[in-house]
């Protein structure tokens, strides 16, 4: 079979949605993709360049699909003066392992372009500007459930240097409140976005910062947020944890749980019957915290780098 590799345009969208939802149909915590989703969460954002989204076609007939993209990271310590060159998105059948090396080879040289020497592929590092809430809950990393993604990266020179593992829950109930061991007070409001380029991610969604305050000291927080998109998938919205942390001095005190329980309980009200969270794959204690509310191990996400050599 023949292909052609093509430049975005929303005339292809119908088939590029179509392939996206074929592929990830194995993996319930990734969102349906509609046409109109597409232009509402990525093609809006101010860093959407179409020149770097590359489309492989037969025809009328798409075969698969790259995003790559220069954009600030999204996340509180990222400067958002500073763009990071990543391929964002990945998309194409299994049984077409020469469409992925093209569409990865054709990306590579279109990033090579802004002059880094430093390349992520479905990384987590430095933030999400495009498909936060869409691919893989909070962190969306490229899953082990998408062998053939992985190989094409890998093929294309992008080495694992991020893993981490993805843990989901059913709540059929909400959970019952936990106290910690010393008195803190929880504290749920709107998760301030400290630049454009977190606002930007976060839109069409509704994250909260859930804080512990210790005698009007914060000594722990969780940020969480409700995914309506997963509904199609799930049978109903899910809740993502996408940041979670208490003071070294605070720690073994309860106050983890005390978050995620609040937070699960808060969500639940609104109608979330799922749950999951994203952390570092050696986090031994984070994975016992969250699997006394019900988390178990879904899959591994690898996140990918390729170094470039510094031109003389």
């Amino acid at each position: 079979m023949g292909f052609a590799l093509e430049t975005y345009h929303r005339r292809r969208l119908e088939g590029m949605t179509e392939v996206f939802n074929a592929e990830t149909a194995c993996e319930p915590h990734i969102a349906r993709l509609t046409p109109e989703l597409f232009v509402e969460l990525v093609e809006t954002k101010s860093h959407f360049d179409a020149n770097g989204v590359f489309v492989a076609v037969d025809g009328d007939a798409v075969l698969g699909w790259v995003h790559a993209c220069v954009a600030p990271g999204s996340e509180p310590h990222h400067d958002p003066a500073t763009p990071i060159a990543q391929i964002r998105m990945l998309i194409y059948p299994g049984d077409q392992l020469k469409v992925g090396g093209a569409l990865v080879a054709e990306a590579t040289r279109w990033l090579k372009g802004s002059g880094q020497t430093r390349l992520l592929a479905i990384h987590a590092q430095n933030g999400y500007p495009f498909y936060r809430g869409l691919w893989m809950g909070g962190e969306p990393m490229c899953p082990n459930s998408l062998p053939h993604l992985q190989l094409a990266l890998e093929v294309g020179g992008y080495r694992n240097t991020q893993e981490s593992i993805f843990m989901s829950a059913r709540v059929a109930d909400a959970p019952p409140e936990c106290s910690a061991a010393v008195p803190v007070e929880l504290l749920d409001e709107p998760a301030e976005m400290k630049h454009e380029g977190m606002r930007e991610s976060w839109a069409g969604f509704e994250p909260v910062w859930t804080r512990a305050l210790l005698n009007g000291e914060e000594v722990g927080s969780m940020g969480w947020v409700v995914l309506p998109h997963l509904t199609e998938t799930l049978g109903a919205p899910a809740m993502s944890i996408w940041c979670l942390g208490v003071s070294e001095q605070h720690r073994r005190k309860g106050i983890a749980a005390a978050l995620i329980s609040r937070a699960m309980r808060q969500s639940y009200a609104q109608g979330t019957r799922f749950a999951s969270v994203g952390t570092q794959l050696w986090n031994a204690p984070a994975h016992a915290t969250y699997a006394k509310f019900g988390f178990t191990p879904h899959c591994v996400m690898v996140g990918r780098t390729l170094e470039l050599a510094a031109e003389t």
